[in-house]
């Protein structure tokens, strides 16, 4: 596998939980509304929020963007990732 596919990669997964993070503080209304069955967290006045598998979806696209990037740089740093990369000779 050449030397950019794990950087691309790591690349995307930061850039998925960067943009999914900043949605979820965007819409924080509609973050609101998905955990107010504690009756802890009411959202306030505002526009219309999102459905409540919107708000999931980018949820779990959030975290599956951190723990992927996270999984991917620990592998960066292994030894097999070192015998796995190809140098063009």
């Amino acid at each position: 596998m050449p030397l950019l596919i794990p950087q691309i990669l790591l690349a995307l997964a930061i850039l998925l939980a960067c943009a999914a993070g900043v949605w979820l503080m965007i819409n924080a209304r509609s973050v609101a509304r998905l955990f107010r069955s504690t009756g802890l967290i009411e959202p306030g006045p505002g526009p219309r929020l999102h459905s409540k598998r919107a708000v999931l979806a980018v949820f779990v696209a959030f975290n599956i963007g951190w723990i992927a990037s996270i999984a991917i740089w620990s592998w960066a740093l292994s030894d097999e990732a070192a015998e796995t990369v190809v140098t063009p000779e």
